[in-house]
C-alpha cells in the first residue's frame, strides 16, 4: 500500500503529470482530451503534438504512435473539434506527394513533459520545445542529411480551414494566417495569425495546396495548403525554431515574438514559464498523502489553470466579438475560450480566490464580449459566439467571481448585461453576431415560468426545455445575489422570485423536475425513461431527470421539502448506486458537470458522513495517476477544479455565493494562500476512508458544516476516525428561501406498452396494451390506485374496439387491456398513434397514445427529403455533423437545397439516416434517386453502409457543368443500412468539391422491411 509523505511540497511543478487525462476516461465520452505540450498559465499558445487520431480539443491519444506536428493552439478536454492550428511537423528526406498526411512515429520512452516544456523524439529528429504567453521556441535535432525539413501544415486545423495562408517572407522565416471555427457545429469562426522565424537561413523551400506539390513556390492559400522549409544538417544538426501566434495580425505576431522571446534558448523558456507555474501552483501548499496523491492534485490545479486563455497582444490589441480591433486599458488583458456550462460551478470560483487579477480581466472579457456583439456570450471561442450548452453560464460565472474575490470589473456594466439577457427578447437584428440568442426560449420562460419542451437549442441532441428552466433559475439566482451585492435590492427581489421557477417543473406524483409540453402537461410515462435517445432524455440536456432531480444548487431545503425529507438520503443512496453511469441511466454520473454538486447533498440532508464517503471514494476511483485519469472530458478544467475543491474537502455548492462546504479532506496540511487571506486546514492522519470527529475553526469547536468565505484568516483544525460520527448533522450549509412551495397539478406516471402495432388499410389487428400505473414515481407519500377507467379516441382512420372501459389494477400497478385496432382502406401509410384518457378516483392521470404504424403490402418502403433552409423529412433525414460534414442553404436554379461546405481538405459529404423503423441491419436492396445541381466538371460518389463495408461506393458521377438540376438514379443489392457512418448515419455524397442536392428519395426492398411509402 503507498505510504503517505509528511514532507511539505516545495515545488510543486515537479508533480505535475501532464499526461493524466491523455487517454480514455469514462465509457461515455471516450478521450478526456488533455494535451501533454508547452504552455504558460492561461496562455494563448499551446506548443503540443498533435497525434494521428486527433482527439478533439487536446489533440493527443496516449494510445496512438505516431504525430501528424506539433500545433500552436489547443483547448484542453473538451468535446468537439476545435483549433489544433498549425501543426509543425520536422521530417527527413524527401517531401511525399501528400504532405498534409505525413505522420512520424514516436514512443513515450522518449517523451519529457512539465509545465512550459515538452521533449519527444519524432522518428529521427530530437524535439524540444518551450512556451510563453504568446510564443514558442524549440531546438530540433536531425540527422546528417541534406533534406531536413519542417513542415507547415497551415491548411490542416482540427476541425478543417475555411481558409488558410502561408508566405515565405525571407531566407529563414514564414508567416500567414489560419482561418477555422465551427466548434460543435456552430456558425463561429476565428483568424489566427503566425510568425516563425529559424536560427539560420533554410537551403529551399516549397509549398502545396492539397496533393498539388509545387517546390519553389513562396506562397499558398486555402484549405489543405502548406509550405515546407528544408536544411542541411550534415555539418550542423540543431536548427532552432521561434513561433509566435495573433489573432490581429502578422505584424502584432512579430511584435509578441520580439517582447516576449528575443533569444533562442529553450532552456531559458522552460525556466521562466516553470516559475510562473510554480508561482501559481504554490498558492495551495499540501503536505501528506501519497506521491500519487500529491501527483493528482497538482495535475488537476495545474488543468484548473490552462484556461480561459490570453487573447490580447502585448500591445494591448485583440479583435473583437464586433470583429473590429480594440485595445485593452493599460494593465488590463483581454481573454477568450471560457467553457461556460462546465467551468461555472467549481473552475470560476477557484480561479477568483487563486488568481484574483486574472480572473477580474476574464470577466470583464465577457463584459466585453457583450458591449461589442450585444449579448454575454456562453461557450464563447476566440472572437465567436457558439451557443455551446443551454443555461445563461456567463451569469453565475460573473456573480461566483465576485464572490470569491475577483472585482476589479466593470461591475454595473456586468449588472447591466446581464439584466438585458435575462429580460430581452431579440429581434431578428438584435441577434449576436447575426444568429446568437443568449437566453433561447426567453419569452416563454418569462411568461409561463418555464420553457415548454418544445425547445432544442445550444446543441443539445434533445428537446431541452427542463434542462433550459433550471439552468435559467440558477442564473437568475446569481444575478439576484450579485445585484444586492451592488446594492440594487429592486432587482435582487426581482430575480430571486424567478430564481423560484424551478417549482413549475416539480411533478408532485411522479418525485421528479420533469419537463412540461405546449399544454404545461407533465410526460405520461415513466419519469426516468420516457423520451430516452441515445444519448439523454427529452427534456435535458446531456442528463435525465433522475440527474437533473438535484439541480437546484440555490434552494436545496426547498427541493428536500418536495421530495420528502424522510426520503432524501434513501434517494440519494439510491442514486449512487452507479459512478459514472453516462446520461441514460438515472444515477450519478461523474464524467459529466450536472451532477457535481451532488455528493454534497448529503451534508444538506442530515449525513455529513456519507458526504465524506461519497467523495472519497470518487476521489479514488474515478480519477488516478494515468492517461485515463478522469471519469470525462475535462472540459477546460471543469473536472479538475471539482478534484483540487474534494481534495481539500472544501467545495462551492451555490454558484453567486462565498459558501464553502466542508468535509475531510485527504492530506493532513493544506494552506491556500490569497490575496483575500490564508485558509489552513491541520488534518493529522487525513487519507481517504477517513472521517470528521470533529473540527474547530480558528480554535473555537465547531459543528458548522461550511464556511460563508475563504477571506480572512481560517485555521481548521480536524480530528479525522475511523468510523463516522456525529459531527454537522444537524448544522447544513445555507439553502435559501426563494418563496412558497406551490407545485403545479401533478400527474401520476402511467407507462404504457404495447406489442409493435402494425395494420394495413382496410384490415384490422389485435393488440394488447399493457399499463403499469405509478411506472417509476417517487412521491412524497406512496399513492395507491385500484381501477382505471379508459376511453380511445378515433383518429385519422384509425379505430379501437371496444373504444372504453374499466380494469382493474394489480397491486404492483399493473393492468391489461385488449384490443382490436383497425384502419380503413383510406388511413395513410404512415407512423400514427390512438389517443387514450385515463381516469380514477383522487389523482390525476396523463392521456395517453399508443403507437400504430399504418402499413401496404409487400416489403417495400419508401423514403424521402427536400432540403433547404428548413429540410422536409418523411422518413429521411440530412444530418449535419462538424468538419467533414457540413452543409449550407442555398438557392439555385429555381430550386431550394444544401451545399456542401469545405472544411477538411478534399473531403466534402452530406450524410443521410433512414428512419431504423423502416429498414435496420439487414441486407436490402436499394434504389437512391438523388436531384443535384450539375456544375463545374469533378466527380462524386454515393457511398452507403453496406454488408461488407460501410462506406461502399455505389455509383461514381462526374459533372458535365451544365448549370441544371438532374437526377441520378442507382440501385443497390446489399445496403445493410445499420447506421455504421458517421454519427450513426446511413449513406451519404462525397466528392472534393462543393455539392449542391435539392432532394433524396429511397425505396428499401427486403426481408424486414416495413412496408411503408412515406413520400408525397
Amino acid at each position: 500500500m503507498p505510504t503517505a509523505t509528511a514532507q511539505p511540497v516545495t515545488d510543486p511543478t515537479d508533480l505535475v503529470n501532464p499526461f493524466i487525462g491523455t487517454g480514455t476516461g469514462g465509457q461515455f465520452v471516450g478521450s478526456v482530451n488533455t494535451f501533454p505540450g508547452a504552455v504558460a498559465p492561461f496562455g494563448m499558445l499551446s506548443w503540443s503534438p498533435e497525434t494521428s487520431s486527433r482527439p478533439t480539443g487536446g489533440g493527443y491519444n496516449y494510445d496512438d504512435s505516431a504525430v501528424t506536428g506539433l500545433s500552436l493552439t489547443h483547448l484542453s478536454g473538451v468535446g468537439c473539434p476545435i483549433h489544433g492550428d498549425l501543426p509543425i511537423l520536422p521530417t527527413v528526406g524527401a517531401i511525399d506527394g501528400a504532405p498534409a498526411r505525413t505522420t512520424k512515429p514516436f514512443s513515450h520512452s522518449d517523451e519529457v513533459a512539465k509545465p512550459g516544456y515538452y521533449r519527444t523524439k519524432l522518428e529521427q529528429v530530437d524535439v524540444q520545445v518551450a512556451a510563453t504567453q504568446r510564443t514558442g521556441v524549440g531546438q530540433f535535432g536531425f540527422p546528417a542529411s541534406a533534406q531536413s525539413n519542417f513542415l507547415f501544415k497551415t491548411g490542416s486545423s482540427q476541425n478543417g480551414n475555411s481558409n488558410a495562408t502561408v508566405t515565405i517572407q525571407g531566407p529563414d522565416r514564414l508567416s500567414g494566417s489560419i482561418s477555422s471555427g465551427r466548434f460543435c457545429a456552430k456558425q463561429n469562426s476565428y483568424t489566427l495569425y503566425y510568425a516563425a522565424v529559424f536560427d539560420r537561413p533554410f537551403t529551399s523551400h516549397g509549398t502545396w495546396q492539397a496533393n498539388t506539390v509545387t517546390p519553389g513556390s513562396g506562397a499558398a492559400e486555402g484549405p489543405g495548403s502548406g509550405a515546407w522549409v528544408t536544411f542541411d544538417t550534415t555539418k550542423q544538426a540543431q536548427v532552432g525554431l521561434k513561433v509566435a501566434i495573433s489573432y490581429v495580425s502578422v505584424a502584432n505576431a512579430w511584435a509578441n515574438l520580439r517582447a516576449e522571446n528575443p533569444g533562442w534558448g529553450v532552456d531559458p523558456v522552460a525556466a521562466q514559464t516553470k516559475a510562473a507555474w510554480k508561482n501559481l501552483l504554490s498558492k495551495v501548499e499540501i503536505e501528506g498523502g501519497t506521491k500519487d496523491r500529491q501527483i493528482q492534485f497538482y495535475t488537476a490545479l495545474y488543468h484548473s489553470l490552462l484556461h480561459p486563455n490570453v487573447f490580447s497582444d502585448v500591445n494591448g490589441e485583440y479583435i473583437g466579438f464586433d470583429y473590429k480591433v480594440h485595445t485593452t486599458a493599460p494593465g488590463k488583458v483581454q481573454y477568450a475560450n471560457f467553457s461556460g456550462w462546465d467551468i461555472y460551478r467549481t473552475l470560476i470560483q477557484l480561479q477568483a480566490l487563486l488568481a484574483p487579477k486574472e480572473s477580474s480581466d476574464m470577466m470583464q472579457s465577457l463584459i466585453n464580449n457583450a458591449a461589442q456583439g450585444g449579448w454575454l456570450p456562453k461557450w464563447p471561442v476566440a472572437n465567436g459566439y457558439t451557443g455551446v450548452m443551454n443555461g445563461d453560464a456567463a451569469v453565475p460565472m460573473i456573480s461566483s467571481a465576485y464572490a470569491f474575490g475577483a472585482r476589479d470589473f466593470d461591475t454595473k456594466a456586468a449588472l447591466a448585461a446581464m439584466v438585458k439577457g435575462a429580460e430581452v427578447v431579440p429581434t431578428r437584428d438584435q441577434l449576436g453576431q447575426g444568429w446568437y440568442e443568449q437566453r433561447p426560449g426567453l419569452a416563454d420562460y418569462k411568461s409561463r415560468g418555464y420553457i415548454p419542451n418544445t425547445l432544442q437549442s445550444d446543441i443539445s441532441d434533445v428537446n431541452n426545455g427542463a434542462s433550459a428552466t433550471l439552468e435559467y433559475t440558477s442564473a437568475d439566482f446569481s444575478l439576484a445575489q450579485f445585484a444586492r451585492a451592488l446594492g440594487d435590492e429592486d432587482k435582487y427581489r426581482h430575480y430571486l422570485a424567478r430564481s423560484h421557477n424551478w417549482t413549475n417543473l416539480y411533478n408532485v406524483h411522479s418525485g421528479y423536475l420533469q419537463p412540461r409540453g405546449e399544454t404545461g402537461a407533465f410526460p405520461a410515462g415513466n419519469p426516468v425513461t420516457t423520451g430516452m435517445t441515445n444519448f439523454g432524455q427529452s427534456g435535458f440536456q446531456e442528463g435525465n431527470a433522475g440527474q437533473y432531480l438535484w439541480m437546484v444548487p440555490h434552494n436545496i431545503a426547498g427541493l428536500f421539502s418536495a421530495i420528502g425529507q424522510d426520503n432524501v438520503q434513501r434517494r440519494l443512496d439510491a442514486f449512487f448506486a452507479e459512478s459514472n453511469a453516462g446520461p441514460n441511466r438515472p444515477f450519478y454520473w461523474a464524467g459529466n458537470e450536472v451532477n457535481m454538486l451532488v455528493p454534497w447533498l448529503y451534508t444538506y440532508a442530515g449525513a455529513p458522513h456519507k458526504t465524506q464517503e461519497r467523495v472519497h471514494k470518487l476521489l479514488t476511483t474515478m480519477y488516478s495517476n494515468s492517461p485515463g485519469g478522469e471519469p470525462g472530458n475535462d472540459d477546460l478544467g471543469a473536472l479538475s477544479s471539482w478534484y483540487v475543491w474534494s481534495a481539500m474537502g472544501l467545495y462551492p455548492t451555490t454558484p453567486g455565493t462565498s459558501t464553502v462546504a466542508i468535509s475531510a479532506p485527504i492530506f493532513s496540511t493544506v494552506r491556500i494562500r490569497t490575496q483575500r487571506g490564508v485558509t489552513i486546514i491541520q488534518a493529522p492522519g487525513a487519507a481517504p476512508g477517513k472521517y470528521v470527529r470533529s473540527l474547530s475553526v480558528n480554535n473555537r469547536p465547531s459543528q458548522q458544516t461550511y464556511l460563508p468565505g475563504l477571506s480572512g484568516f481560517n485555521v481548521l483544525q480536524f480530528t479525522l476516525s475511523d468510523a463516522p460520527g456525529t459531527w454537522g448533522r444537524d448544522n447544513p450549509p445555507p439553502s435559501h428561501d426563494t418563496g412558497p412551495l406551490d407545485f403545479p397539478p401533478g400527474v401520476l406516471p402511467v407507462e404504457l406498452t404495447v406489442d409493435s402495432t402494425t395494420v394495413t388499410a382496410g384490415a384490422q389487428t389485435a393488440a394488447t396494451l399493457n399499463l403499469d400505473v405509478g411506472a417509476g414515481a417517487e412521491p412524497a407519500k406512496p399513492i395507491s390506485v385500484q381501477s382505471v377507467n379508459w376511453v380511445a379516441q378515433p383518429v385519422n382512420g384509425l379505430s379501437v374496439t371496444p373504444s372504453s372501459g374499466t380494469v382493474p389494477v394489480a397491486a404492483d400497478g399493473t393492468a391489461r387491456i385488449d384490443v382490436t385496432v383497425s384502419a380503413s382502406a383510406t388511413a395513410k401509410q404512415g407512423f400514427g398513434s390512438i389517443p387514450i384518457a385515463l381516469r380514477t378516483s383522487g389523482v390525476a392521470l396523463p392521456q395517453l397514445a399508443f403507437p400504430v404504424a399504418v402499413i401496404g403490402p409487400g416489403k417495400t418502403a419508401k423514403a424521402c427529403t427536400t432540403l433547404g433552409a428548413t429540410n422536409v423529412e418523411f422518413g429521411l433525414a440530412q444530418r449535419e455533423l462538424a468538419g467533414d460534414g457540413v452543409t449550407t442553404p442555398v438557392t439555385v436554379g429555381g430550386k431550394e437545397a444544401r451545399r456542401t461546405v469545405l472544411r477538411v481538405p478534399n473531403n466534402l459529404n452530406m450524410y443521410f439516416r433512414v428512419d431504423r423503423r423502416l429498414a435496420f441491419d439487414g441486407s436490402f436492396t436499394v434504389t437512391f434517386d438523388v436531384t443535384y445541381f450539375d456544375s463545374g466538371s469533378h466527380g462524386w460518389q454515393l457511398q452507403y453502409d453496406a454488408v461488407d463495408h460501410p462506406y461502399k461506393g455505389a455509383i461514381n458521377v462526374v459533372n458535365q457543368n451544365t448549370n441544371t438540376w438532374k437526377t441520378m438514379t442507382v440501385t443497390v443489392n446489399d445496403a445493410k443500412f445499420a447506421q455504421r457512418q458517421n454519427e450513426q448515419t446511413d449513406f451519404r455524397i462525397a466528392s472534393d468539391q462543393p455539392m449542391t442536392i435539392h432532394s433524396v428519395q429511397t425505396t428499401i426492398t427486403g426481408d424486414g422491411v416495413l412496408p411503408m411509402d412515406l413520400c408525397p
